[in-house]
This record gives C-alpha cells, structure tokens and sequence, in this order.
C-alpha cells in the first residue's frame, strides 16, 4: 500500500492514499477548486491567440460561406496618401483583432495583403482584380497580363512565395541592390513595420500601376510687346499695264492667333482619381492624379457629393484628360498650397470659373 497510488470511496468523500499523504475531499470542493482554477478569457484574447500561428490571408470560396463579414473602405475625392505614407491602415480594420473581418478585396484585416491592396488603391490608385494568399499573387498577377520581374521600383509589390502562405510588402524607396518596404504581419503579430532589405530577399516585383508623378506646367503666354506669331495675312494686287499685265504681292501683317481658353493651376494633395460622369463619380474611370501632382483646371461644376460634404467638381484641361474627366475638388489644396495636410483647406478655389 506504501508504494501505490490508489483512491477508496466513501459516500461523498474520497480518500486518497499513497506514499503516506492522506487528502479527504468533498466532490463539491474538488469541483468548485476546478472552476476556480481556470480563469475567464475574453473572446478577442482567444482570436489573438489563434492567429498567432500561420492563417490564410485571403478568403477561399464564396462570399456566403465566410465566418466573417465584408467591411468596406471607400475613398471618395480621391484624398489618397503619398507613397511613403507610414501606417495609414484604415482604422476600421486595425482597431478589430486580426482576421476578424475581410476588406473589399476579400483579404483578412491586419493580414500583409490587405494592407499592400490597401496601399495600391489609396496611393496608386490601382483596385485589386483578385484576391488570395501572398504566395500566389505573382501568377495570378501573370495571368492578367501584369509585368512581374525582379526589378523593383517605387509603388510596386515586392512579393515572396516563400512559406505556406507567401508575403507582400509595399515598396517606397529603391537604393541600389536595396528596398525600403512598408508591411504588415511581418512578425506574424497583425502590425504595420517598416524595413530596409536587400531586393534579392523578395522573389519578384509585381508592378500593377506603378505611378509617375509627371508636373504639368502652366505655359505663360508671352509678353505683350511681342506678340505670338500667326498665319500671314497678304493682298495680292493685279496692275494693268502695256503691253502686259505685272502681278505683285504684298505682306499687310499678321493677323493674331486667338486666345487661349484660360485654365487654372491645381495641385493634388493625395492621388485623385477621375471620372467621365461628375453626377455620379462614375461612368468611365479616367487615369489618376498623382499625389502633390499639378493640373489646369478648365472649370468647376457642382456634382456627385463625396464622403466629407463637397460637392465641387473640376474638369482636367491638362493631358491626357483633356476636358473629358473630372475630378472632386476637395482633392486639391485649393489655396495655393502645394505640401503639406488637406485637412482644413478649401473645398474648391473660388477663382476657377464655372463650366
């Protein structure tokens, strides 16, 4: 009996005996020392410690079978970021635990490719024509006819198929055979980083939309004093004399082209994305402004009302819009600014006339 273990019932009380240590329990004790012994964990502590290990970035299958729900951020007068922007995550998704809802291109929150779809659409101006896990984002970008090599640049996906799932970061700066990128869940933590890495650690570079912010500068017509040139004006004069007529032509002057139609110069504070129907902020979409980019304006005209109120629009003098686009004009400094925040400035420049 000294060198076994064994329990004998009695009613209601157990008692344990072995190796001299005798313990007399009431079932009800034992039971109310179990539940005491196990603390209460919140649910958002439980989905935090599941997503510790590895997890599928992207939903699989349709929309209806997901265990979460869809939340959408829109952006609205194209108030995008510059390329270096640091974490400008949505709020809506950070402040949730990780994977705990998708965004609108079915990519968990917190998850490294939601927040580089994220970047491309507020910064690039791009929509993501797909949705899956990091390692698969190259082929599928292949597919559709986007370059995918080994040459970063600014503003495109540095991608890695690396691992079960693979990884995305966002490139904003190049230095030679190094990238500086801009990511979340590097750590496997849900959380926005940013590092400095050889570009050989990524397996490619997907380039969706790179953009290219291209000044379109205002031309200033020349001074008064020296008119610009025009078509030459002339009369041609017949004589008759004898025995034969003699013909001359003579130069009058020249006769000024017409003025041109008078534009506006406009710089985006964000990129700015435009389109053909200003009522709707739809119809066709049109190519993006570029952050801190300048355009002339032709006119304003009141349309579509965006997320913050306004409800000025502008139509694009400038190349390629050329008077075909239009653009809501809370997206440009309107003050003559052309750095710094958005926040606080006008709506829309008063100065430039209606359509």
């Amino acid at each position: 009996m000294r060198n076994r273990l064994s329990v004998r019932r009695h009613g209601r009380l157990q008692l344990l005996v072995g190796t001299g240590l005798v313990v007399a329990l009431t079932t009800s004790a034992l039971m109310v020392t179990t539940s005491a012994a196990q603390p209460t964990v919140s649910a958002a502590a439980k989905l935090a410690r599941k997503h510790r290990t590895l997890h599928r970035q992207a939903l699989q299958g349709p929309i209806s079978k997901a265990k979460v729900k869809v939340l959408k951020v829109i952006i609205r007068g194209g108030k995008g970021s510059a390329i270096a922007a640091g974490d400008d995550y949505p709020a809506k998704w950070r402040d949730r635990p990780q994977d705990s809802v998708l965004d609108q291109w079915r990519e968990y929150n917190r998850e490294c490719t939601s927040f580089v779809a994220w970047a491309l659409y507020s910064r690039n101006g791009f929509n993501m024509p797909f949705y899956d896990n990091a390692n698969e984002w190259g082929p599928d970008a292949q597919k559709r006819g986007y370059l995918v090599n080994a040459t970063p640049a600014v503003g495109s996906v540095a991608w890695s198929n690396k691992g079960e799932y693979g990884h995305v970061a966002y490139v904003v700066a190049v230095n030679g055979s190094t990238i500086t990128v801009e990511e979340y869940n590097e750590h496997f933590n849900g959380t926005y980083d940013q590092r400095t890495v050889a570009a050989s650690a990524f397996t490619g570079y997907i380039h969706f939309k790179d953009p290219s912010v291209t000044l379109v500068q205002s031309q200033a017509p020349p001074p008064a004093s020296q008119p610009a040139p025009g078509p030459t004006q002339t009369v041609t004069v017949t004589t008759v004399t004898t025995p034969s007529p003699t013909t001359t032509t003579t130069t009058t002057g020249s006769t000024p082209p017409p003025p041109a139609p008078q534009t506006w110069a406009e710089t985006a504070g964000g990129v700015a994305h435009t389109w053909t129907n200003y009522t709707n902020a739809g119809g066709t979409e049109g190519p993006s402004i570029g952050s801190n980019q300048t355009v002339q304006i032709a006119c304003k005209v009141t349309g579509f009302r965006v997320a913050d109120g306004n409800t000025w629009w502008y139509r694009i003098a400038s190349a390629p819009w050329s008077n075909q686009f239009y653009v809501s004009a809370d997206a440009f400094y309107n003050n003559g600014q052309t750095s710094g925040s958005l926040v606080g400035t006008p709506f829309v420049d008063p100065a430039v006339a209606n359509c």
